[in-house]
């Protein structure tokens, strides 16, 4: 299905590198996420890139969190997001170029989905990182499903997003429940990778069977993860290391902190790199980063002028650039930059840490990238 309104229809990467990237969904009971990774393939028809929306019930669920309706979000579909592509093929086979990779996991925020960052994900993926990118089944994505088998046959049970109102007396136990299954998750995510680079595929594979996933062995540098979270999938990140030291750094892009624990913001004490946009962050949110950033001299605070909460999303380029300013997901700085710096300074931190990204944001990004700590309260009078 084509569209009326429309950027182009594969979602190009902003930071490219010297890899094209394949990408396959892998579900097993309780996980279910999608893999980019390098590839060597020559296929250029738009056709095997991997859908963006591969159903339309993502964005029917995305209504539902955003409060439009499902008539409204139908024609947002046809108008405007068609058969739009994410910038990787499907079913492609692990470059062969390198003898390892490493390897990061990623967890989308509320109202997300495995393929809403695939920009992000792709442009890490196109650097040489196996990037997972999961599907959280806590009712915080804006839809998703089990498959289970009954009477023969794989049956889809539709897992929809849970809504709970910001003055619910059970907010902050609901959400931190929610966190501690995403943690269980991506832990799980982790672990399906260790699996996958000893030679071992997981029994009872509901999606993902027809891939020959043994390409994985002695393939992937499992000793040395990281993980990279946005909103919600920022404070996923830093329980995750509370709860391992398997993860050896993290990324927080625009970090939302309500669902974390004391004892999980005392015990996240890997090298973190939080990326906060300063329009739409907050002091109380702030404060709960300020207690965490001593837990480790390695941990780096910047904050980006002049984006939105969705910089590090698609969403900015899904739409086109009037369309993106009108739906609130372009701000004063322009998208593609934002996006850029995101995943130059994620690259710089990944190999060489804070020093690295530091050095990065003086050399490119400073007129837009601060050090200095500030929310949305610096711009009122």
């Amino acid at each position: 299905m084509g569209s009326y309104i429309s950027s182009p229809q594969v979602l190009s990467r902003k930071v490219s590198g010297n890899y094209r990237v394949g990408c396959k969904d892998l579900m097993i009971e309780g996980l279910f996420m999608r893999l980019y990774f390098p590839t060597d393939s020559e296929i250029t028809e738009i056709s095997a890139h991997a859908l963006w929306l591969p159903k339309p019930e993502y964005a029917h669920g995305l209504g539902e969190y955003l409060g439009a309706s499902q008539q409204k979000m139908d024609l947002i579909l046809m108008a405007i997001v068609g058969d739009k592509r994410e910038d990787c093929i499907d079913n492609a086979q692990l470059s062969t170029k390198q003898d390892s990779w490493p390897i990061v996991i990623f967890s989308h925020g509320l109202g997300g989905s495995r393929t809403f960052y695939s920009t992000y994900c792709t442009s890490l993926a196109s650097h040489g990182y196996i990037v997972a990118a999961i599907e959280h089944k806590d009712h915080s994505a804006c839809w998703t499903f089990n498959l289970t088998e009954k009477n023969g046959e794989m049956v889809e049970e539709a897992l929809k997003i849970q809504l709970i109102k910001n003055n619910d007396p059970d907010e902050f136990k609901l959400r931190n429940q929610q966190v501690e299954q995403r943690v269980a998750e991506c832990v799980r995510a982790l672990k399906v990778l260790e699996q996958l680079n000893a030679g071992v595929v997981p029994e009872k594979l509901l999606v993902g069977k027809d891939f020959d996933w043994t390409q994985f062995h002695n393939k992937l540098m499992t000793g040395s993860a990281s993980i990279i979270g946005h909103s919600f999938g920022g404070a996923t990140c830093l329980a995750s290391t509370a709860f391992t030291k398997e993860f050896q750094k993290s990324i927080v892009l625009d970090g939302w902190m309500f669902a974390l624990d004391p004892s999980q913001q005392q015990n996240s004490n890997q090298p973190t790199m939080f990326l906060n946009i300063g329009d739409w962050q907050w002091n109380e949110n702030l404060e709960v980063m300020k207690k965490i950033l001593p837990n480790n001299d390695a941990n780096l605070l910047l904050t980006l002028n002049g984006g939105v909460h969705q910089s590090f999303s698609d969403f900015p380029f899904i739409f086109p650039n009037w369309m993106a300013k009108q739906f609130g997901v372009q701000g004063t700085t322009e998208s593609s930059l934002c996006i850029q710096a995101a995943i130059e300074l994620s690259i710089a931190f990944l190999q060489n840490g804070k020093d690295g990204a530091q050095k990065v944001k003086n050399e490119k990004y400073s007129t837009f990238i601060t050090n200095e700590i500030y929310g949305r309260e610096k711009f009122k009078s």
